[in-house]
């Protein structure tokens, strides 16, 4: 977590919030509900499994100069490791992350989300 907290405060960004939790497999789904027609559903699966499997870290994050989601979306790169080592090595997904399920961290796809998955 240590590498991820350097990293968005590197980028400019400001933590506004961070909380520790643990999540029922139900609410995993509901949380992952959104990808469940878009990606492989061996994938959708493992991905509810992960999240539930342990203690998750919660950051919620701010910019001043710019919008925050774009920014933190810049940061972690594309959600599939391999794509993001080969085409965005310097993010935290290809330098942090083991495959499209371990992919260290989760950022909203667009703007909008980011207020509803902050709440």
């Amino acid at each position: 977590a240590g590498q991820v907290v350097d990293a968005l405060l590197g980028a400019g960004l400001e933590i506004s919030a961070m909380q520790t939790y643990s999540l029922l497999k139900s609410q995993a789904e509901n949380f992952y509900e959104v990808y469940k027609t878009v990606i492989p559903s061996a994938q959708y699966h493992a991905m509810i499994g992960e999240l539930a499997s342990g203690v998750c870290l919660a950051i919620e994050v701010r910019s001043n100069t710019e919008d925050a989601v774009t920014k933190l979306r810049d940061l972690c790169g594309p959600y599939d490791v391999e794509i993001a080592r080969h085409l965005r090595p310097h993010t935290l997904r290809a330098k942090l992350g083991k495959d499209a399920v371990h992919n260290t961290v989760h950022c909203t796809d667009l703007p909008e989300d980011g207020i509803l998955e902050s709440q």
